[in-house]
């Protein structure tokens, strides 16, 4: 047997179960050994919900969709992996049948590891298919367990920029690049912020922390300029001249979401990456909203998941900010676990906290 994390239904706190180690591996398989495993807000949501979904006949979701796996054995079948060979897997998987992009699948014609209806990898040791696994080179293992949470905000920032192509002309973007607005300093945030720094584009991370904190800090060494979240940080005469062209919004607010509005240029993009369940009925100026948008042709999108193109960007984009910010990655992991130890991580958020990632035994 071996262990792993889990979320019951009824229950808010994580278990640590006892699962079944694989016996064999299957000709068109691959076994595969956890190295790390990041924890992020889906997790804490899944187990404050009390109502995981759980797959078929089975009694709790291991959790665990943030992941770094060595290739522990091949099916006989299987030519493309060998083991020793690095990989971050991918969450979703789509139902047989099923011809729609993988990440822009309905509820319900996909399951997600560790979050839907399917087993994650808090496990040690679990099977998956080649098609499922991203390789990760060997210098970029340091850092590979931020590929999952970067390819989210990669699909963002490549959904906002193949629209505004179609809008505006293949170079949109490209000769001028876009002013960017990133609110949130999260993972997802500081995932987002490393999107577009990759690709040379302008930042501005907005979000609660005094400036000499150490994530405003952090976003400030990595390129992006910080400011603090105020009354009159949203305040602009002239968003023509004063506004950004991209808000990559990461915190999940309703009022946060309405009130950046108000500084987005013409054809200016919202990227929606974060969520929150309400807590009180909102009382916001949605029609101040609506009139913004459609006076200056705004796009809001949601967004969720990731497609294959994204996941190869995140490595290509952590390959290429590992020879500039190698130190400032690293700092974006800022506790390291044993399995024993995560639990209070699962319903706890650390102050000043972005990343939290368990390590097992290799």
């Amino acid at each position: 047997m071996q262990s792993g994390i889990a979320a019951r239904p009824g229950s808010v706190i994580p278990e640590i179960v006892q699962m079944a180690v694989p016996q064999s591996v299957g000709a068109t398989q691959i076994l595969c050994r956890t190295l790390q495993l990041g924890i992020c807000g889906t997790d804490r949501e899944i187990l404050h919900s009390a109502a995981p979904w759980v797959p078929p006949e089975e009694s709790v979701l291991l959790l665990g969709h943030e992941c770094l796996a060595k290739v522990e054995a091949v099916g006989t079948d299987v030519t493309d992996w060998k083991p020793g060979d690095l990989a971050v897997p991918a969450v979703r998987r789509s139902l047989p049948g099923e011809r729609r992009r993988l990440d822009y699948l309905p509820l319900g014609r996909f399951t997600e590891r560790g979050i839907f209806s399917e087993h994650g990898f808090s496990v040690p040791l679990w099977l998956d298919h080649s098609q499922h696994l991203y390789r990760v080179p060997a210098d970029l293992a340091d850092i590979a367990i931020f590929t999952e949470p970067l390819a989210v905000a990669e699909k963002g920032v490549n959904e906002a920029l193949h629209l505004q192509r179609a809008r505006l002309g293949s170079d949109c973007w490209d000769t001028t690049p876009p002013k960017v607005l990133v609110t949130g300093m999260g993972p997802i945030g500081f995932a987002a912020g490393l999107a577009c720094i990759a690709r040379g584009w302008p930042i501005t991370m907005l979000g609660r922390d005094q400036p000499d904190t150490f994530r405003a800090t952090l976003a400030q060494r990595f390129g992006m300029q910080y400011q603090r979240l105020s009354d009159d940080a949203l305040q602009v005469r002239d968003p023509e001249r004063d506004g950004v062209d991209l808000i990559l919004e990461c915190t999940g607010s309703d009022e946060l979401m309405v009130r950046t509005t108000n500084i987005l240029r013409s054809c200016g993009v919202m990227v929606w990456l974060g969520s929150l369940k309400p807590e009180r009925p909102p009382q916001l100026d949605v029609a101040g909203m609506m009139l913004h948008g459609l006076l200056n042709n705004h796009l809001h999108i949601g967004c969720v998941n990731s497609a294959p193109r994204d996941f190869i960007d995140a490595l290509t984009h952590l390959g290429q900010l590992r020879k500039t910010h190698w130190a400032e990655l690293q700092a974006l992991i800022t506790a390291r676990v044993s399995l024993q130890d995560s639990l209070w991580h699962y319903q706890h958020r650390e102050v000043q906290g972005i990343k939290t990632i368990i390590e097992y035994s290799s």
